[in-house]
């Protein structure tokens, strides 16, 4: 299986934009155009994804959004997933996945909880994971995502995107 693990793009502090609460918070124009970036790169690459999961959190799921309208021409739905709140226990968000059919599927969430989540699934809790707003994880399990089970093939920051 191959798991596509997405950061977030940029978003406004609390207090702007109408953002009361951290749930809230939605992209700035900058972090739109990251998105999009981003979702290009990746379509040029002739990556896909059989699912598209996100947090509930308002920057995640405009991030989704645009990765699917970039990809798909907005095709592919998102799901929400509470396994990618932060916060959430790492095998939450495994039975999300292996509810999925298919062998690629993308994950949008936050640091730092996506960064334990690869550590979790690689199986080195130690790990030192770093993820760049709108930067992006390949990480391939043989079987199922399961502690252990997988191995971070590359992480890539936006510069990669130009």
């Amino acid at each position: 299986m191959e798991l596509y693990v997405i950061r977030h793009a940029e978003a406004y502090p609390i207090g702007e934009a109408g953002a009361e609460t951290d749930e809230g918070r939605p992209l700035t124009p900058a972090g739109e155009e990251q998105a999009r970036r981003m979702a290009t790169a990746l379509k040029r690459r002739g990556i896909a994804f059989d699912h598209l999961l996100s947090s509930p959190l308002v920057r995640a799921r405009q991030t989704a959004e645009i990765v699917s309208s970039v990809m798909t021409d907005g095709k592919q739905e998102v799901q929400i997933s509470d396994g990618l709140i932060p916060g959430s226990k790492p095998k939450k968000l495994a039975k999300d996945l292996l509810k999925l059919e298919g062998e690629s599927h993308a994950v949008v969430g936050h640091m730092p909880h996506l960064a334990d989540w690869i550590a979790w699934v690689i199986g080195d809790k130690a790990a030192q994971i770093e993820m760049a707003k709108s930067g992006v994880a390949l990480v391939e399990c043989s079987d199922a995502p399961q502690k252990g089970s997988g191995n971070l093939v590359w992480l890539t920051t936006p510069i990669w995107f130009d």
